[in-house]
Formats: structure tokens, sequence, C-alpha cells
């Protein structure tokens, strides 16, 4: 038994460096996503199981018309598809070895720490905003199209939708997407107009999204029917007030969304769930006097209802 590497042979390094590795991996600034664009625009909830399904139900029709002493009719409502949200784990290492955290004084590995921790958050980052980047192929809501498509058709089947602008953004785009939150229906047809709370895109957007929604007058710049036609007629656009998301995970600079508030539409738009926090492990390899750290995490995220967005991913 005297060959046999034991961890009290290295109980000072172990004592003093991993409580001070997880120290460094809970600094607020290195995993905060109190600041993360999807905090905003998708609404999040902790899960405890492997997946969650989600059955959407439409509202109610119109009353009818009762004649005096008739019996009221019930009204009905319909089932809707169903979604599944299945968790993806996310998981990396990193090691080092002992005589680097000896000659190195603790600094680079506690750097190395750090950016494990970033990596982590901007995995997490890049996987929300793909729900955006392949909102108009890949990423589908409940009825199986993609997010932004034109022909969502309705529980009734006699209406379709269109959500997916054509252009990239400018007076004439903004003006059609309004529209189209204005005169949205439920699955029986029942009015439920929704207001845009975001207007979303790559940062290179900044400059068009600021002219556009800003601007007192019909801008003369790129996207407008009537673009220097008229220098004195009111840009209407400016009395809404959408928050500018400038994301730089969006990966097509054209690309650009105007997105209600998640509330709007009862939690049933953009959705995700926290399966996992950032998790760590860390320990010593005695074989080889090295210290390897493990960190995982695991959620969803998806779109059920295709309401909440209106845009263009490319």
């Amino acid at each position: 038994m005297a060959n046999v590497l034991v961890r009290s042979s290295f109980q000072d390094i172990f004592d003093n460096l991993l409580p001070a590795i997880d120290a460094v991996y809970m600094q607020a600034k290195e995993l905060d996503e109190s600041k993360a664009p999807w905090k905003k625009i998708f609404s999040m909830k902790k899960s405890t199981r492997q997946f969650e399904n989600i059955t959407g139900f439409s509202g109610f029709g119109q009353f009818s018309t009762v004649a005096e002493g008739e019996d009221i009719p019930l009204m009905d409502i319909a089932q809707l598809h169903d979604k599944k949200f299945t968790h993806t784990k996310f998981a990396g290492a990193w090691q080092v070895t002992e005589e680097m955290e000896d000659d190195d004084k603790f600094d680079l590995v506690s750097g190395l720490a750090k950016a494990f921790a970033r990596s982590y958050r901007f995995t997490k980052e890049v996987n929300f905003a793909n729900v955006l980047n392949n909102s108009g192929t890949t990423e589908t809501s409940a009825d199986g199209l993609a997010i932004l498509h034109d022909a969502h058709v309705l529980e009734n089947g006699s209406t379709i939708d269109n959500n997916a602008g054509t252009t990239d953004f400018g007076l004439s785009a903004a003006q059609t997407a309004y529209n189209s939150f204005a005169t949205l229906t439920d699955d029986k047809g029942i009015r439920s107009p929704l207001t845009p709370k975001y207007l979303v895109g790559h940062p290179a957007n900044r400059w068009i999204f600021g002219e556009i929604m800003g601007s007192q007058f019909i801008p003369v710049t790129n996207g407008s029917s009537v673009a220097g036609s008229d220098l004195n007629k009111i840009n209407v656009l400016n009395e809404e007030s959408p928050e500018i998301i400038l994301w730089p995970e969006i990966v097509d600079q054209d690309a650009w969304w105007l997105i209600a508030d998640p509330e709007a539409v009862g939690g049933f738009g953009l959705k995700g769930y926290d399966r996992q926090p950032f998790t760590t492990s860390t320990d010593f390899d005695v074989r080889n006097l090295t210290m390897i750290s493990v960190a995982r995490g695991r959620w969803s995220r998806g779109c059920y209802d295709w309401r909440q967005v209106y845009g263009s991913s490319s």
C-alpha cells in the first residue's frame, strides 16, 4: 500500500485551489444572464423533467344570438398542436498541471476559470439566438411550419396568416409588420391584436433601426416606399417605441424581427426551460497530478405560437 497515491499527499493544493476555482466560477459578471437578449423575448421556466410537452387550446368563437326562453348553446374549444421541448446537455472540461498552478501562483488558472464560465454563457447565447437565426427554416412552431412562414393555417382551416417579411428592414417592411400584428386572430377567429415590444437584429442594424423608428418625418433611407418624395410627411412609426435589441449572435446582418412581449401570448410563443444550471465538478487526478474541471448545464428552447414574431431571417 506504500505506493498508492492518495489525496492527502496533495492536501495543501486541494484545500486551497479547488474552492478558489469554484469561487471564480460563481462571480456574477462571468455567468450573469440578466442582460441576455433571450431573457427578454423568451418566456423562461424551470423544469424538473427530461422534457416538457405543451398542448395548446383555442379560445372560444363568437357568441350566438339566443331567442327569449331558448337554451343557451355551449361554446366549444379545440385542442391544438402538441410540441415537445427536450432538454439538451451542454458540457465541457479543462485541465491544468500541478506545476502550472504552483508556478503561476493561481493568476493564469483563475483567468482560465473565468474564460471557461464565459464560454458557457456564450454557448447559451448562441443556442438561443439560433431560434431566430433559423426561424425561417429549421426552427418550427407547434404547427410544424417554420416560425416565419407565409401559410400558417388556423384551427378552422379557413384563414392563412403570413408573418414572414420579404425585404430588409425599412419603412414599408415595418408598416406591414405592424399591420400584421394589429389584425391577428386566435384559432377561432377572435381578434387578438398584439403590439411589438422588441425590435431585434444584428448590431449593424443600429442605424437603420434608429432612422426608421426614430425619425419625425419620413426618412430618406433604404426601404422607404416614399423616400425623398415628401420630406414633410409625418413618420407615424415614430409614435411606436419598441425596445431595440442589438444581438451580435444574429448571423445575417440584414435579418430583423419585431417581437411581442412573451406575456402578451400567455408565455406560449418563444419558450425556454432551464433544467440544470451551470454545475461544476473540480478535482485532482492523482495519477498525473493534474486538476480537471468539468461543467455542464441543460436547457431547451423553441417556439410554440408563431404569433409573437414577425420578421425576416435573411
